[in-house]
């Protein structure tokens, strides 16, 4: 056997490749996922025999056939783990709650349910869900169900294209699901052909391609699950918007277990479905006694660099000429006569402005700059916590919220923001003791402290989520 090559990966290098990645898929390598590139780059250069990764660049940019080399790389780059009902409480929450009540909505109007499996990798949460509304419809044969699986890697699509599993794939299936919706094949089980039916596969791009309306028109459900977490922040909001363009009034989002919509979008509101809770597009106020959490305010997602053309309908948006401009409303909006707000002093006006403009490094400048002045203010730090937060320099980030901490210990929001950070970085261990920090930091605080930085939701809606945290994530310790 021969060995495998060790292809350095150099910082001009780690820049280019993830760069091109980003703007062709939405998927972000941030530095903690340096090596995982690297491995995945020297397996695409040793299959094309190039010399090195600098080499491997130019042949996915230059070379004719470098479109498909980079498809090719996206593919080995994107593989999923996935099973049969994975996380099951969204699986119960659909049977129980989601899919009879889009019947008893539609049962005397055009009986059809639509239901979109975005990411949908070798096709087990697809045939998941198409067995999920076959065991709740009283009578699905008179529905008319469509469910679309869609992913970026196109050898997953072939497998489940084929719906053909070794029996060690069926984790998830219990002996009914067997006996009713697989057959054997091959040594292996392969989906039956009713259920087979009811689903549609696509190569689908969530970040450049236009959304799947031609093939499917809009749904009822959506499944995204573990997809937007290895986006940026700007490319999932993005994401997250155009769910909320194809999805039915009333319609549900389901996200993985460690994933939340907090400053991504207010569209939404959070419904509590037994252990699970679930997004939902122009929710109610209250229905059947469930608990919702509201987001009150709709705010429009900009356009992350990685996406050519904004494929939603255009909304005017502020012009915003300059930071000169944009300092004189911070001036309006956060007063320095107010109590526990930072005084105003230039490199603190543009480091706010520049966060407001989206221009994260020169804020992390100004407000590095503001520091140094001044050591001991814990709002400084925080604004520049969520400065470096936003130029991807989460330790750096964590850091600062905890110095935040140590000049005020009641100043809750940083620990949100700290428990957040560690979050997305893994270390969940860290986080969960933040969030519940945070929770107990928040309880005991003014009710409207904090109105400045949280967006659409009240202190309440803060406190929920992060006890929904605690409780997702400390499980998954280490």
């Amino acid at each position: 056997m021969i060995p495998k090559r060790k292809f350095d990966l150099s910082e001009d290098d780690f820049e280019r490749f993830r760069k091109i990645i980003d703007q062709a898929s939405g998927i972000f390598f941030d530095r903690s996922k340096w090596e995982l590139l690297r491995l995945g780059l020297t397996d695409r250069a040793e299959a094309t025999d190039a010399k090195s990764l600098s080499d491997y660049y130019e042949k996915i940019t230059s070379a004719a056939d470098g479109e498909d080399e980079l498809r090719c790389l996206l593919d080995h780059l994107s593989v999923q783990e996935t099973q049969f009902f994975r996380n099951l409480p969204q699986f119960d929450a659909l049977r129980k709650y989601v899919i009879p009540e889009i019947a008893r909505r539609k049962k005397n109007g055009h009986r059809s349910i639509r239901l979109w499996s975005a990411g949908c990798s070798t096709g087990q949460e697809p045939y998941s869900l198409a067995m999920a509304a076959l065991d709740v419809l009283p009578d699905p044969g008179s529905w008319n169900i469509q469910i679309l699986g869609t992913d970026l890697n196109q050898q997953a699509l072939a497998i489940a294209e084929k719906g053909w599993y070794p029996e060690k794939r069926l984790i998830g299936i219990d002996r009914s699901h067997r006996e009713n919706y697989f057959r054997p094949l091959d040594g292996g089980f392969v989906v039956t052909e009713p259920v087979r039916r009811m689903v549609h596969f696509s190569r689908h791009n969530m970040v450049n391609d236009p959304l799947p309306m031609s093939i499917f028109g809009t749904c009822d459900v959506v499944f995204c699950r573990n997809v937007i977490i290895y986006f940026t922040h700007n490319t999932a909001k993005y994401v997250i918007e155009h769910f909320f363009d194809i999805m039915n009034p009333g319609g549900y989002l389901f996200l993985g277990h460690s994933e939340t919509l907090w400053k991504m979008s207010a569209k939404y509101s959070l419904v509590e479905m037994g252990d699970a809770f679930i997004y939902k597009k122009s929710l109610p106020r209250s229905i059947e006694g469930r608990r919702f959490i509201p987001d009150r305010r709709i705010r429009e997602a900009p356009l992350p660099t990685s996406v050519h053309e904004d494929r939603r309908v255009k909304i005017s948006r502020r012009d915003v000429t300059g930071v000169e401009e944009l300092i004189h409303k911070q001036e309006e909006q956060f007063p320095s006569k107010n109590a526990g707000t930072v005084s105003e002093e230039p490199n603190v006006q543009k480091g706010r402005s520049f966060l407001e403009l989206g221009e994260y490094d020169k804020a992390c400048e100004c407000l590095a700059e503001a520091v140094k002045q001044d050591g001991s203010n814990a709002e400084l730090f925080f604004l520049q916590g969520l400065a470096l937060e936003k130029a991807n320099r989460p330790d750096d980030a964590s850091e600062s919220y905890r110095k935040a901490i140590y000049c005020d210990e009641n100043y809750s929001i940083a620990y949100f923001h700290m428990a957040s950070v560690l979050e997305r970085s893994g270390r969940l261990k860290a986080a969960v003791r933040e969030y519940r920090n945070a929770a107990r930091s928040l309880r005991n605080d003014q009710s409207g402290r904090w109105g400045n930085y949280l967006d659409s939701y009240d202190m309440e809606s803060v406190i929920n989520l992060c006890e929904w945290k605690i409780e997702n994530l400390a499980s998954l310790e280490e």
